[in-house]
Formats: structure tokens, sequence, C-alpha cells
């Protein structure tokens, strides 16, 4: 029986390249996921503030009409929201009148750019 029995240098320093690549691997694959999570809250907060300004247009005969008062016509008690969800990047969702759209309004988040581009680019739509 050896007295000095143990691991080499190269053995460990195997393991530990093992143990990076496993990691590093790890972290790409979660980081992709988060994002996809992320803009999947954001759409089913969307659809939460679409369901309400319904209610609104329902009990008020219409749409907000104004885009600075728009989602804020949904807050307060019994209006839906007691405050206004930020989107999963920790903006604003943001509204605006559209009177070519179908629905009269679009609701929607800047997205992971924060760019508020109107619809170009990252932002998640109600579309």
């Amino acid at each position: 029986m050896a007295l000095g029995a143990g691991f080499t240098l190269i053995e460990i320093m195997l393991v530990v390249g093992i143990i990076t690549v496993l990691m590093g691997s790890a972290i790409f694959m979660l980081t992709g996921n988060l994002e996809f999570a992320k803009e999947q809250r954001a759409r089913g907060d969307l659809q939460a503030i679409i369901t309400q300004i319904r209610m609104y247009e329902m009990k008020n005969g219409g749409v907000p009409l104004s885009e600075s008062a728009g989602l804020k016509a949904l807050v307060g008690t019994g209006k839906g929201f007691e405050e206004l969800p930020k989107d999963p990047w920790g903006q604003d969702y943001q509204y605006k009148v559209d009177s070519s759209s179908a629905k009269g309004f679009r609701v929607y988040s800047t997205g992971p750019d924060r760019k508020n581009d109107g619809g170009k680019g990252d932002d998640i739509s109600s579309k």
C-alpha cells in the first residue's frame, strides 16, 4: 500500500476543465431561457392589460382616448389594477390610440432594447 496515493496534477486539471465547460454551457442555456421567459411574461401582462381595456370600454362606451391617461384610466379601486405592472425590463407598458387598428388602440412593451420605436425592433406588441 502506497502512502502518497492521490490524484495527479493532470487529473485535477482535467476535472476542473470539465466542470468549467459544464458551468459555461449551463449559464449559456439559462440566459437564453431567461429572455424567453421575460418575453412570455410580457405577452401575459399585455393580455391582462387588453382585457382591462375591454372592460373599461364596456363600462364607458369606448377605449381611453388620451394616450397620456390611457393606461392610468385602468388604475384605482374597482378599475382593474391597483397599480400598473412594469414590463420584465423595468419599463412602463406603452399605450397608443390607433384608429387604423381593429382594436382602436395598441399596447406594447419597448422590449429588451428599451427603444420606443412604435413597433420596430425588439418590442413586444399586442398585435
